[in-house]
């Protein structure tokens, strides 16, 4: 490719461009090499000094017969170029580099990007993997300009920008499912306890699932109770995203481990199942997820020993739609209902009684719905799992779904199998992040005792930051909420009766604590221990009492000690979005070296204006040792660095087509009777004068029609019901 062409094009424009048109044309849009066709003028004319950048009038040179001036020296960039003016006001960039290396007329150059790169073009090694990937478009390009203080301080545009991921995706093509099994085997073959498996049906990629060794060391120490639920839109080619998620000894969520399904059939989710169970060995003692068929019948066949627990916020958010009734009497209703089932102090007894004469006070005893949900009520009532360790730890799938919206906040619906794994570790590198930080505040600070009680103290050398302050709450509601109002003692085992009062000192319940005195064994009926996995206030009311100061160590949960964790799942090895690579180190390092050394000067203009000439120096050094750019910064070297594969790469397994998800069969979407009810409950009701009721469905015109469907509705659901109990 010539730039022969280029240049005489260039010059016929100068001679023809008018003066009032140039004056207008900014530096920065103008800026475009100029094609010299003799280089040794160049030479000659070397006379501005090298400090200088931009151009200066004052020391412009003539150097050619029609007029061209030498303004000055660029410095930004890569390489620095030599700034000159044509008569028209018209600037170009000439690159400061060795006489070979300049673009001269007749110089041939291999590709367009040779030619868009010689100009000074920002690269896309000018890019990381998380701006490329992550962060949306414009986000980016703010972001950049915040940080480096105007636009043009800027390398690159959004359209560089899009340009960049639109390069990377084309990268990638028809390879992608071969690249991210190729990725996930190589973290199999290298890194310690690493595990991935994967079917393939008919060369295409059908399901994935893997879990690394921080994940399995979190289960190990975590796994009592775990939750998980599907979400979309997070790669292009619809494969649902199932990540495993708990709680950990801060009360933070974590994962352990995830998967990628074709579809949500009982046989995608009990293969799902399988493979967790095979990489982490054990089942876990509760299993949370929504009310979804398949992941039911997974879960039984899967998980026999689990206790499956339904989320019970996906079923209370439904009784406005099926119970009828107006606003007022629905509110009422909830509550009532509401009350009820969150009560975890009350037997399965004493629900089931309640529950009877709930329906049958507000008339609901022929609601199907509710007694559909009152025959599944030990799969999702908390009184059922009052015996069941850590049974409060999750009641709903909210954590799953806060996993979940996490993920999708750096992955979205255009990403490749590639950058969404690249997505994945980000996540789970920020997620682990804040784990750290967590034990880093727990071992580092000392939390506000004012009674130094030595309980107290002992509990805050025991468990985390996070679970030392619920504790420690505990403890002082021990000394102001509780006392003893009556003591029996029977074979050297201790009952007390303990009053808990509120904030105005008034008794609201009592409750029984034994304690043996020999190997102070305790339990109150309140369970708080095994619903939480610490003792309660009432507990601490006794032991004040009897003058114990430690906690015992049958009452210490290990899932929230410390050091429950081993050493090894904060180790720089397993942070996957890092970059470990020596020279990234390096490099990386010497960023940081200079932010701090700009940042030491900040407010001294002179001392920065000699550190730049430092840096100019050594960059001068190193530009005259490495006159052009090496082979390793060439587009395709830069992509493969970033998503860690080669270029070429022998295609055996195909990306999965034609996945439909669930409600994608019609472009409108439906509306269920729960949310016409939310959106109903937003707009202001409005007075029938009939019926003196407010209202949102019917005026005087027309009440009396729309009560009579109202009634007529109500019997016919009557009479159904009567004939499917008389069927029975």
């Amino acid at each position: 490719m010539s730039t022969e062409g280029h240049s005489s094009a260039l010059n016929s424009n100068n001679n023809t461009m008018n003066s009032d048109y140039s004056s207008s044309v900014s530096v920065d849009r103008g800026k475009r090499p100029m094609y010299e066709d003799d280089t040794s003028q160049t030479k000659s004319h070397d006379v501005a000094s090298s400090s200088s950048v931009g151009h200066s009038s004052s020391n412009s040179v003539i150097l050619h017969s029609d007029g061209v001036q030498f303004a000055g020296v660029d410095h930004r960039g890569r390489v620095s170029s030599k700034i000159y003016i044509t008569p028209g006001g018209t600037s170009y960039w000439i690159p400061d580099v060795p006489v070979e290396l300049k673009p001269v007329l007749g110089r041939y150059y291999d590709t367009w990007d040779d030619v868009v790169n010689m100009a000074g073009k920002p690269k896309l090694q000018d890019f990381d993997s998380s701006t490329v990937i992550d962060v949306s478009n414009c986000r980016r390009s703010r972001l950049q300009c915040s940080l480096k203080g105007g636009h043009q301080n800027v390398r690159g545009t959004k359209t560089d920008y899009k340009n960049a991921a639109r390069d990377i995706r084309l990268f990638i093509g028809e390879r992608d499912a071969q690249m991210i099994v190729d990725t996930m085997n190589a973290r199999k073959s290298n890194l310690p306890n690493f595990f991935f498996e994967f079917t393939v049906v008919g060369n295409e990629l059908r399901s994935l699932f893997w879990a690394d060794d921080v994940s399995k060391c979190n289960y190990e120490a975590f796994g009592d109770v775990l939750g998980f639920d599907a979400t979309y839109h997070t790669n292009l080619y619809k494969m649902i995203f199932v990540p495993f998620t708990s709680v950990d000894h801060h009360k933070k969520c974590v994962t352990f481990g995830a998967g990628l399904i074709y579809d949500e059939t009982i046989e995608s989710y009990i293969w799902l199942l399988k493979m967790f169970l095979k990489a982490h060995k054990k089942q876990p003692l509760l299993t949370l997820t929504d009310q979804d068929a398949s992941m039911k019948q997974a879960v039984a066949a899967v998980f026999d020993k689990s206790i499956h627990r339904l989320c019970m916020w996906h079923i209370v958010k439904k009784i406005p739609a099926k119970i009828s009734g107006d606003s007022s009497s629905n509110a009422d209703l909830r509550k009532s209902i509401h009350k009820l089932v969150w009560n975890l102090f009350i037997t399965p007894a004493e629900f089931e009684e309640r529950w009877q004469i709930l329906m049958n006070g507000l008339e609901l005893s022929d609601n199907n719905w509710l007694n559909e949900m009152f025959s599944i009520r030990d799969q999702w009532v908390p009184c059922y799992f009052r015996e069941v360790p850590m049974c409060c730890l999750m009641k709903t799938t909210s954590r799953c779904e806060s996993s979940n919206a996490l993920f999708k906040v750096h992955s979205g619906g255009t990403n490749t199998l590639v950058q969404f794994m690249m997505c994945f570790d980000t996540a789970i590198d920020g997620q682990r992040q804040k784990q750290r930080q967590a034990e880093f505040d727990s071992n580092t600070t000392t939390p506000f005792m004012p009674n130094k009680i030595p309980i107290e103290m002992h509990a805050f050398d025991i468990y985390t930051r996070t679970i030392f302050l619920e504790v420690q709450k505990e403890i002082y509601k021990g000394l102001t909420h509780c006392f003893i109002i009556r003591c029996e003692e029977l074979d050297g085992i201790k009952f007390y009766t303990i009053a808990h009062t509120n904030k105005s000192c008034k008794i609201v319940n009592e409750y029984k604590v034994e304690l043996d005195v020999r190997d102070n064994t305790v339990s109150c009926t309140c369970m708080c221990f095994t619903r939480n996995g610490y003792l309660c206030r009432h507990v601490f009311c006794v032991f004040r009492f009897n003058q114990i100061d430690k906690i015992p160590d049958k009452y210490q949960s290990s899932r929230w000690d410390r050091d429950v964790l081993p050493n090894r799942v904060h180790a720089i090895s397993n942070r996957y979005a890092a970059d470990n690579d020596p020279e990234s180190v390096i490099r990386n390092e010497i960023f940081d070296l200079i932010g701090q050394c700009t940042i030491r000067l900040r407010r001294k203009p002179d001392k920065l204006s000699a550190l730049s000439t430092q840096i100019r120096e050594i960059r001068d050094i190193i530009y005259e040792e490495f006159p052009s750019e090496p082979d390793c910064n060439n587009k395709s070297a830069v992509i493969s660095d970033i998503i860690g594969q080669p270029e070429n790469v022998e295609v055996t397994i195909h990306p999965p087509q034609g996945i439909r998800n669930k409600g994608c069969g019609t472009n409108k979407r439906l509306i269920g009777p729960g949310e016409k009810a939310v959106e109903n409950h937003k707009k202001n009701p409005r007075l029938c004068h009939r019926c003196n009721k407010y209202v949102y469905d019917h005026d005087k015109r027309n009440c009396a029609k729309v009560q009579a469907a109202k009634e007529a509705a109500a019997a016919a659901a009557k009479e159904a019901a009567a004939v499917s109990g008389s069927g029975r």
